[in-house]
């Protein structure tokens, strides 16, 4: 009898370290989860404000390829100068645009460590993107951003300096500067060319935001 009693004690006191271990299992479970929530609405956040940059920039850059347009009429058919044509010189000579991408939500994601997500094909996606994606999209798109400095140094004496506006100081000169004339057809090709990147980079933005989603949907 009193073996059965000392079974029964040591049994009643394994099922107790058992169950304690598994309810610690549950609340550390759940703990991961509130954080795993955390994660993924803050990777939503991230994509959302990504994509939105990356539209607004296109945006620019049309805006920017217009005043080119404009100007390079009005150099082609030898127009005379109006003051409203100042903005459309000052925009037409920015060769492209200044990009800034958020990868906070990545960097929180990675100080919590990447076990946080459950679900493992979602979390490489998200992990190949900031580390492979984002890196090699930056480096082409800073190739075709970056600025031509001779360009520039040809640039700067042809015209007087304003607020968001430039006014030629010889139009005449304009005319037939050819230098001048190639690189504002240069830098629309460029914009153009930066408008397909960015434009084809919002859908891959777009199918991995669609993923977190589904993830933190489930």
């Amino acid at each position: 009898k009193y073996l059965l009693y000392a079974i029964g004690e040591i049994a009643l006191v394994m099922i107790g370290i058992l169950l304690a271990l598994q309810v610690n299992t549950w609340n550390e479970w759940s703990k991961n989860r509130v954080k795993e929530k955390e994660v993924l609405v803050n990777l939503v956040e991230n994509f959302e404000l990504n994509i939105e940059a990356l539209e607004s920039d296109i945006e620019r850059l049309f805006e920017f390829n217009t005043s080119s347009r404009i100007v390079l009429n009005v150099l082609d058919n030898q127009q005379p100068f109006t003051d409203s044509l100042a903005k459309h010189f000052h925009r037409a000579r920015v060769p492209k645009t200044i990009l800034s991408l958020s990868q906070s939500g990545y960097e929180q994601y990675k100080n919590m460590g990447y076990d946080i997500i459950i679900d493992k094909p979602t979390s490489k996606e998200i992990v190949d993107f900031f580390e492979a994606t984002l890196p090699t999209w930056f480096t082409n798109y800073s190739q075709v951003n970056a600025q031509y400095v001779p360009f520039i140094d040809h640039h700067v004496p042809l015209f007087i300096y304003k607020s968001e506006s430039l006014v030629p100081i010889n139009m005449d000169y304009l005319y037939r500067d050819d230098y001048y004339l190639g690189w504002m057809r240069a830098y629309m090709e460029g914009r153009n060319t930066l408008i397909e990147m960015e434009s084809e980079f919002i859908k891959e933005n777009q199918r991995v935001l669609h993923l977190i989603k589904d993830e933190l949907n489930d």
